[in-house]
């Protein structure tokens, strides 16, 4: 709009110049002491003031967010886009909000019909999908490497291919397990560190109508990776390449099978879950955990927020600790970034997603929600730090898997949640379930070497 402005401006003072030499009219000039006439002056004054933006046209930008329709989450955002747009820096931002669990969806319909926002929020272990649809634009180039640099190494594996960076990480969320330190007392419960021990205090905590840990059970990417948190430490690498590059699974084998047997035995066999696991989203396993009917939830960090946010007297009386290990203790790297769609709004988008990373906002929006900042210079804040409820999730955060970067790694979610929810109901042994599973995991292997 700007170089449309300027470039009519332009036009039109031409044109006005050629009529004053048309009109057969003398034309008085006074010269300055510096050599330039008063008619220079005034001309380059004008030319001047053709080329400033015009105030109170702004660019806008267009954004989908799943955080925004989140609680607290949203409030927070909802403030900083307010607050960005009122800088008077020609850029305001609107925002779309959708369900996490839809964002995937959203984007592939958006990509057809080449309508996709400006930029946009998804699931970081979603990278390698968006880079292979050409949805995202490389970054560097936009912000410049330095910044790029101020990442946490681990936070950019997911967004980085063949050494570019395509993404740019929001916030954090370390795997471990958040448990009622008041009910955990009351009870005179240890903390866990091994898999029998944790089986063992959610059975002492099954009393009274009141259940030792919740599940987050339903079919979605909320329940397959609470499940993808036990199966890594059962020793399971979803997907690796073997030594001619080619893609291959864990899921199916023995280890796939023991953890499958070990996460769904809490419901069928030990009963140390509240009814209805299938049902059990993430929205009603955070409400189980607040109003004290199960003691123990398997989660990211950034459950707390929403637990305190549902229950403040919470605060101070939450505790968490590591998945215990089984063949090894490692956590996985979880959290949203932002991807700026290539075109002509890139700049205008990276500087929205600088504001939301500067230090201060990301500061506040971790010690209100509990995920985890991604820049280095907050993450080691000692606010972060001294947070009693991220102990647990920052220890686990010192052994980090590294996620696939296979293409179609987003399907994964639906093998895992059919393989878990056929256990829990009944319809599939572990062995059956985890053989369907490999079938499907196969496939998306023979698809990524394909292409």
């Amino acid at each position: 709009m700007l170089k449309r402005k300027v470039a009519i401006g332009l036009s039109l003072a031409m044109t006005i110049m050629m009529l004053a030499g048309c009109s057969g009219g003398e034309t008085k000039t006074e010269t300055t002491a510096a050599g330039t006439t008063a008619a220079q002056t005034e001309a380059a004054k004008t030319e001047a003031a053709q080329t400033e933006a015009p105030k109170g046209e702004d660019v806008t930008i267009t954004y989908i967010s799943s955080t925004i329709i989140e609680s607290p989450e949203g409030d927070f955002e909802q403030q900083c886009i307010d607050e960005f747009n009122a800088l008077d820096n020609g850029i305001h931002v609107e925002v779309e909000g959708l369900s996490a669990n839809d964002l995937m969806k959203k984007y592939i319909t958006l990509a057809t019909s080449d309508t996709m926002p400006d930029f946009f929020m998804a699931d970081l272990k979603d990278g390698m999908t968006i880079i292979d649809m050409g949805l995202a634009a490389e970054v560097a180039p936009i912000l410049g490497q330095d910044y790029i640099d101020g990442f946490a190494g681990s936070e950019l594996s997911t967004v980085t291919l063949d050494g570019a960076v395509y993404g740019l990480p929001w916030f954090a969320n370390a795997s471990g397990i958040l448990y009622r330190k008041d009910i955990f007392d009351e009870k005179g419960i240890k903390i866990p560190s091994t898999w029998e021990e944790l089986v063992d205090a959610a059975k002492a905590l099954t009393v009274d109508g009141n259940y030792g840990i919740t599940l987050v059970g339903t079919n979605n990417g909320s329940g397959a990776g609470r499940f993808q948190y036990v199966i890594r430490n059962f020793g399971v690498n979803e997907f690796t390449q073997d030594s001619d590059g080619k893609w291959v699974t864990d899921i199916g084998s023995q280890k796939y099978i023991d953890a499958l047997r070990a996460y769904t035995d809490l419901d069928v066999t030990h009963h140390v879950c509240p009814p209805g696991v299938i049902e059990t989203d993430y929205p009603t396993a955070v409400s189980l955990f607040s109003s004290g009917k199960a003691a123990m939830l398997i989660t990211g960090s950034n459950a707390i927020g929403a637990i305190t946010n549902q229950v403040p007297e919470l605060k101070g009386k939450l505790g968490s600790f590591p998945i215990p290990g089984v063949e090894r203790s490692v956590n996985t790297p979880g959290g949203f970034g932002f991807f700026i769609s290539p075109g002509e709004h890139e700049k205008e988008s990276a500087e929205f997603i600088k504001f939301m990373l500067d230090k201060k906002n990301a500061l506040a929006f971790s010690q209100l929600t509990g995920r985890l900042p991604t820049r280095t210079e907050t993450l080691e804040d000692y606010s972060i730090k001294e947070m009693p409820e991220l102990e647990g999730f920052l220890k686990a955060k010192e052994t980090v898997y590294e996620m696939p970067s296979i293409p179609g790694y987003s399907e994964v979610n639906d093998v895992h949640g059919q393989a878990y929810q056929s256990v829990f109901t009944g319809e599939a042994t572990p062995e059956e379930a985890a053989a369907k599973a490999q079938k499907r995991a196969e496939e998306i292997c023979a698809s990524a070497n394909e292409g």
